[in-house]
């Protein structure tokens, strides 16, 4: 990998930790869009430029504005400054200290039998054209590809009902289900 490979990889992981580690959801999304940017600049890195395109325009692009739109809409606030007591921070390194025991084996297996001649002759090959994955997506996928499709306009529609979503401000007094005149 090149240089470039290295120091977008470094900011992939600078901004992953920085969603996770942020208090205000507004500027955890903006973390997460520079992770999705890092993330199409490694598949240009790998040349693999119809995927980091996507990347930028459906990812980046469409989802973080429905996010960030989601996010102003419910106008959250920054989660308070409740501290997690020592056993629950135990236990819950505890779990993340199996989970990677559990899935370190197998993805190091995976690594080890790559090579960057096997790597060079994939991007060589017309896999990540645009003609090969159109095939694949309108051809073998398309049931995956419309549900993504269903998915989205779910998150859609579940958007628009939370904004236009009404308090009820009838209470016992206003003749509400426990009010008596």
């Amino acid at each position: 990998m090149t240089f470039m490979g290295f120091v977008l990889s470094a900011v992939a992981v600078a901004a992953a930790l920085g969603v996770v580690f942020n208090r205000n959801p507004l500027y955890s999304a903006f973390c997460l869009i520079v992770n999705l940017l890092a993330m199409a600049g490694l598949y240009s890195v790998l040349n693999a430029h119809f995927l980091a395109v996507t990347q930028v325009v459906v990812y980046a692009g469409a989802i973080m504005v429905l996010v960030l739109f989601v996010l102003m809409l419910l106008n959250l606030k920054a989660e308070s400054g409740r501290k997690l007591g020592i056993f629950r921070t135990l236990i819950a390194a505890i779990i993340a200290g199996s989970v990677v025991t559990t899935v370190y084996p197998s993805v190091s297996a995976n690594f080890e039998q790559l090579s960057i001649h096997a790597l060079q002759e994939n991007a060589w090959r017309s896999e990540g054209t645009v003609k090969a994955v159109g095939e694949e997506i309108y051809g073998r996928y398309i049931r995956q590809f419309e549900l993504s499709s269903l998915v989205l306009l779910i998150g859609i529609v579940g958007a628009v009902m939370l904004s236009k979503r009404k308090h009820s401000t009838i209470g016992p007094r206003e003749g509400g289900l426990g009010g008596m005149k």
